[in-house]
């Protein structure tokens, strides 16, 4: 009686641990930004060009990528508006967005060691 007692609960066990084995995600390879980009004090460097015409755009020929080492698909917009809060403060909104798709090569973290190595990835990426 013990020892089927035993094996049932070791047999819940593993089937209660399939879904666990099932969620394990591969390392993230994380891109590698761009060197340079525009200036915007006080946070010094901002490794991002701002394509565009206009006050504080960096000109219609300006990198729109903002990470290294990219073959693919970039899309980019900016908008512009007003948001209300739930007090009906009014704020000015100004939204940068990238949506880029493609293979890249980027940074794997060596967890442990301090460091990265160089990785190919392939991804569907946002940055807002």
């Amino acid at each position: 009686m013990r020892r089927m007692l035993f094996s049932g609960a070791a047999l819940i066990l593993v089937l209660t641990s399939v879904a666990l084995w099932g969620q394990v995600q591969p390392a993230q390879v994380f891109p590698i930004p761009i060197p340079g980009g525009d200036v915007i004090a006080p946070s010094g460097v901002f490794n991002q060009f701002l394509p565009g015409v206009g006050i504080g755009l960096d000109g219609l020929n300006a990198e729109p990528h903002g990470i290294t080492n990219f073959k693919g698909h970039v899309a980019m917009g900016y908008t512009l508006g007003t948001a209300t809060d739930n007090v009906g403060k009014l704020y000015q909104v100004i939204t940068d967005i990238r949506v880029y798709q493609g293979d890249y090569i980027g940074a794997l973290p060596t967890f442990g060691g301090g460091g990265s190595t160089s990785a190919k990835a392939h991804g569907t990426f946002v940055e807002i």
